[in-house]
């Protein structure tokens, strides 16, 4: 397989002889014109601090991109593609709860299961015959996890993905040091990360047992654990524990812990600032793309006053949130976003609200509504041809090229919130005013109260006086 870097936005197809070829699927465009920060929690975007380069510079993790051009095997060591036949048996797994103690967890279904299909085994004999040529191209690398089925079995992810982010073999660290690393970070955030993990259920087989459960949940915390350690530069976010469980149950702990920190530095970072204040800023490349694929679509999503933060937890966890139980197709998706851009996954969001444009306009023309039915992907959405149109989508507009029209409607979400800062200001003002007047008048009637109170007391006692007078003036008669 030779291709140059521009083809890393098309698509291998496998044709019955078991050959790749090259087509391009094009976009359905409509035809007229140190916190722990947690996921829906949507913070005031300072955008002028986003526009400064040298701002806060040195507590950034640079993001480090290489060019398509490179050569994929940097340390000259080709790697080795195993045979379907050499894969891992239904049920058994590298090992992502290999507690030493009991070999017998390496039994549990924690791998890929299912029987290869054709169009699988297939791209699984593109993949050998391509990893074998010396001078592939990291691109070309991409294009293999990108393009169709993936990178197919995890046995294929734990040898490739390393490289796709040009990770060399290192030793690992001794368990005794993974085990102190809860003490290497802030109290806070160790207690945030206790709370995620156990909320990581959706990841774990049902057939599990508790035992597995708790060796689970310790090595997710270790291994998170041990990345904020590594680089305190990095915040904990509500959704990292999301794709730190799934790059542990891909690539076992051992090698999980460079994994993750590497997707932590070339993909996360935005997420793991101080504040969400760029990734806010960054959903907006939603509308953008919208205004161009779909603008009747956004005029809908405008006119019931909705922000694209419905796409937030599945910017922030590459949709490990939503599809946990869903393991064959959440590996696939991270296979497509280690190979693509780090603002790949809002390219995917907006041609997911695209497809789903009749189902949107069905649903009832408000703002609850609505958001609603766009936090809640179906099961079934056609992924392999969403995966195309988001790479077609990205060519055709990539960020650099709408990143003003990303700026116009993030100002125009803060003047909408000022708006709405405004209203529920002269609401509580009329609130405030409207309990004063009850105060007052309640506060002038009372002397009126009083007056009458003592006019009764008077009253009574005159009546029991007389009563007592003329009681007495009987019994002397």
């Amino acid at each position: 397989m030779s291709r140059n870097g521009e083809t890393e936005e098309e698509k291998v197809i496998l044709d019955s002889s078991g050959q790749e070829t090259v087509m391009e699927v094009p976009v359905s465009i409509e035809k007229h014109n140190l916190k722990v920060r947690r996921r829906n929690v949507i913070e005031t975007m300072n955008f002028a601090q986003t526009e400064d380069k040298n701002s806060d510079s040195e507590d950034r993790v640079p993001l480090v991109r290489m060019p398509d051009s490179t050569r994929a095997w940097h340390d000259n060591v080709i790697p080795h593609i195993p045979d379907i036949a050499d894969f891992s048996l239904p049920g058994k797994q590298n090992g992502v709860l290999n507690c030493k103690d009991d070999s017998s967890l390496l039994e549990d279904d924690f791998g890929d299961t299912d029987t290869l299909s054709h169009r699988e085994r297939m791209k699984v004999s593109v993949i050998r015959g391509s990893v074998v040529n010396p001078n592939l191209t990291l691109g070309e690398l991409r294009l293999l996890g990108c393009s169709s089925e993936g990178l197919v079995n995890d046995d294929i992810r734990r040898i490739l993905w390393p490289k796709l982010l040009r990770l060399s073999e290192e030793s690992s660290l001794p368990e005794s040091e993974l085990k102190m690393m809860q003490d290497c970070v802030p109290n806070e955030v160790y207690q945030q990360i206790l709370k995620d993990v156990a909320r990581s259920g959706n990841h774990i087989p049902q057939s599990a047992t508790q035992h597995e459960i708790d060796c689970f949940h310790e090595q997710l915390t270790q291994l998170m654990c041990w990345v904020l350690h590594k680089h305190s530069t990095l915040n904990y976010y509500q959704g990292y524990n999301d794709i730190a469980a799934t790059v542990l149950i891909v690539m076992g702990l051992e090698k999980a812990l460079n994994i993750l920190e590497s997707i932590s530095i070339e993909f996360l970072e935005r997420f793991m600032e101080k504040t969400m204040e760029k990734v806010n800023q960054e959903l907006y490349y939603i509308f953008a793309l919208l205004e161009r694929v779909h603008p009747s679509l956004l005029e809908h999503l405008e006119n019931v006053e909705l922000f694209p933060h419905f796409a937030l937890a599945e910017y922030t966890t590459w949709y490990a949130h939503k599809y946990a139980e869903n393991r064959k197709l959440l590996h696939r998706l991270f296979d497509y976003f280690l190979g693509s851009p780090p603002l790949m996954p809002l390219y995917l969001s907006t041609v997911i609200v695209a497809h789903r444009a009749t189902e949107i306009f069905n649903t009832t023309p408000d703002m609850g509504h609505t958001h609603q039915v766009l936090c809640t992907l179906p099961d079934d959405l056609p992924f392999e041809t969403l995966l195309i149109e988001a790479k077609v989508l990205y060519r055709q507009y990539p960020p650099e090229s709408i990143s003003n029209d990303v700026r116009e409607y993030d100002q125009k979400r803060k003047c909408k919130e000022q708006e709405w800062k405004a209203k529920a200001e002269a609401l509580r003002q009329e609130r405030e005013k409207q309990r004063q007047v009850k105060i007052v008048k309640s506060m002038s009637r009372l002397p009126y109260r009083i007056r009458n109170y003592k006019t009764i007391t008077v009253v009574t006692i005159l009546a029991i006086g007389l009563y007592a007078y003329f009681k007495s003036s009987t019994g002397l008669n």
